[in-house]
């Protein structure tokens, strides 16, 4: 009887050891659940949303705050070098304090493209200032799924030429 139990107690203990082995596996395993579609969408067009509309009231920040830290920037504001790195966002955004009036914007005509942690969108950003559109800018934003959280991987802003 003594080592029948003594043999119960051993396969317990081994079974009981297999299950906290599998349990620690599927834990390290720890694959992040991608939002749909959808929801992509609406993320990344509030991110867009919240960024513009930092920048329509001054606030250059808006858009750094949106960024991921290997960002890259493209825009015929300033110099015609390529921005890149979160660092150097924030430091060439810096240099446009003071200088963004304050007005209105609207975001017109989004088109998205979802990846799966990728989401790609083309906008128009129109400034509205006095009541005045200004010269809309077409957009193109890349952003990435990382952490819970969307981030700006890619902005390419240029001016819209009118005919």
């Amino acid at each position: 009887m003594k080592n029948k139990n003594l043999s119960m107690a051993k396969a317990i203990r081994w079974i009981t050891c297999l299950i906290i082995i599998q349990l620690f596996l599927v834990s390290c395993t720890n694959k992040e659940v991608l939002p749909t579609s959808e929801e992509a969408k609406a993320s990344v067009l509030e991110k867009i949303t919240f960024a513009g509309e930092k920048w329509s009231n001054g606030d250059t920040m808006g858009y750094f705050k949106c960024a991921a830290e290997d960002i890259v920037w493209i825009d015929d504001l300033g110099p015609s070098k390529t921005i890149v790195g979160s660092i150097s966002l924030k430091e060439y955004l810096e240099t446009y304090k003071g200088q963004i009036p304050k007005h209105e914007f609207k975001l017109s005509d989004p088109l998205y493209q979802v990846y799966n942690d990728i989401v790609i969108v083309y906008y128009q950003y129109q400034g509205i200032l006095e009541g005045e559109p200004q010269t809309p800018w077409k957009v193109t934003s890349v952003y990435k799924y990382d952490n819970g959280d969307w981030l700006s991987v890619h902005e390419n802003w240029t001016e819209v030429k009118l005919e």
